[in-house]
């Protein structure tokens, strides 16, 4: 009888250990982009790629989030989405757009501190900008980071947010700037 009680007891502890470990995080990806109308007004017709150029990250006390399977494809598909949106033409043909915009993912990464009571998110986002149009062509390179302190345990809405806070904040700047929309004036 005290056998089984104690196998019991330990079948009961590894069950509970088990229902109390939390699944790894993972973020889904959905940007907005808020500043594509100025663009529109000079570029009807636009070629978009988005290609993934990460190289794998040496990672120190904090633990990897991870996100969607290729993400370049998503994030095209989702960007394509906005620019119909906003009445653009998306075309594959790179010569017969008015504007061929290349996004290159060279940094895009999501970590997590736990402490005790509090998880720190940490997102890092590098990405390239490059657009042709007629046989000229303007590029740029941005850079965002974001931080955020949520209660434990942290969930997949909470990277979630943080990634795509930092995403919508970083792409909404690019589509913006300044000498992009003088480059896209220019006859």
């Amino acid at each position: 009888m005290k056998k089984s009680l104690t196998k019991f007891v330990l079948i009961s502890i590894s069950i509970a250990m088990i229902g109390c470990q939390q699944m790894p995080l993972k973020y889904q990806l959905d940007p907005e982009i808020v500043n594509l109308d100025e663009l529109a007004s000079k570029a009807k017709m636009v070629a978009l790629k988005v290609s993934d150029s990460r190289k794998p990250l040496n990672n120190d006390q904090s633990q990897l989030i991870s996100g969607p399977i290729n993400e370049a494809k998503l994030l095209q598909d989702k960007l394509i989405n906005q620019l119909k949106t906003k009445k653009y033409k998306i075309i594959n043909n790179i010569l017969l757009a008015d504007l061929a915009i290349h996004l290159e993912i060279i940094q895009l990464n999501l970590t997590i501190k736990k402490t005790t009571f509090k998880s720190i998110i940490y997102g890092k986002s590098e990405i390239k900008i490059t657009v042709n149009k007629k046989n000229q062509q303007w590029s740029k390179i941005k850079k965002a980071t974001r931080t955020q302190e949520v209660a434990n345990p942290a969930n997949n809405i909470d990277a979630t947010g943080v990634l795509n806070q930092m995403l919508s904040q970083q792409l909404s700047s690019l589509f913006a700037d300044k000498s992009l929309l003088e480059f896209v004036k220019k006859e």
